[in-house]
């Protein structure tokens, strides 16, 4: 069970000035909640589901269930596609294991772009890419960081979500596959005699509430759970220089272009297990 691992609070704060945000979590790489993120966003109050049915429920969605680990799947396979209508009844219903993750809603509701803003934090958004996460209660994200390795800013619009942070210097203890920005480890209920080193890593933990913004640093890894059903918008932004830009891009043809092309000649469940013995390798010697 995740209690036997070690967690502290993320930082926490109701209002967080530009100063303090970039001196003590942008430029040092660290985790923050906010609350004054998304204080004066209309859509914390409008975005219900019964408005988001009206203005799209028609519009087919791909959705995502358990994931990659202990798979040969990447974290950006979708397992079926469904009316956002009927999968929003879906999660009202209760649990269910799907969810939707890098939705564009603003494709079918561009009149949502008024309802949030972009807070001046001192970092460069990527204006057109905000999306829209939804999730079942019990549903959650298997751990990895965020191949183009922007920032994330996680905002909960309703529902609460349990987030687990580790950061990029932990990369091997958490047995990242090579090639990867995943790995192998179900952290519901982490195997800790298969994957002893997760014993030694101090992690991070926070509980996202309606209103609250979680920032996610580059490269930071994080595991996220549904608590219960919920809606969040994920605003992203560059790494600061070109040289952490850079590397973004180097993770994306890694990833879509070397691992993808190296599974398909050795074949997926090969593959997988290959680097989860190159992984289990790197461990052994940190």
């Amino acid at each position: 069970m995740t209690h036997e691992l070690s967690y502290v609070d993320v930082d926490r704060y109701d209002d967080l000035s530009r100063t303090d945000f970039r001196n003590d979590y942008l430029k040092p790489v660290k985790p923050v909640v906010m609350r004054s993120f998304a204080k004066d966003w209309p859509a914390l109050e409008k975005w219900d589901y019964d408005y988001l049915k009206k203005g799209c429920g028609q519009v087919e969605v791909p959705l995502y269930s358990e994931a990659f680990a202990g798979s040969d799947q990447d974290y950006l396979s979708s397992s079926q596609r469904m009316p956002f209508g009927e999968y929003l009844d879906l999660i009202a219903q209760g649990p269910t294991p799907l969810r939707m993750f890098l939705f564009n809603i603003f494709k079918e509701m561009p009149e949502l772009r008024d309802d949030f803003s972009y807070p001046d934090l001192g970092v460069q958004f990527l204006k057109k890419h905000p999306f829209l996460f939804v999730g079942g209660q019990d549903a959650h994200v298997d751990i990895h960081y965020d191949l183009d390795h922007s920032h994330v800013f996680l905002t909960q619009m309703t529902g609460t979500k349990r987030v687990v942070l580790y950061p990029r210097e932990d990369s091997r203890k958490l047995y990242q596959h090579p090639l990867t920005v995943s790995c192998n480890i179900d952290f519901r209920n982490p195997d800790l005699n298969r994957y002893p080193k997760l014993k030694e890593l101090q992690g991070y933990e926070a509980i996202l509430e309606p209103g609250d913004t979680i920032f996610i640093p580059s490269c930071w890894w994080h595991f996220i759970e549904y608590s219960t059903a919920g809606i969040s918008l994920t605003l992203r932004a560059l790494p600061e220089t070109w040289a952490q830009r850079a590397a973004g891009l180097n993770s994306i043809f890694k990833l879509k272009v070397v691992d993808q092309s190296l599974s398909k000649l050795i074949g997926g469940a090969k593959w997988y297990d290959i680097k989860e013995k190159w992984a289990h390798a790197r461990a052994e010697k940190v």
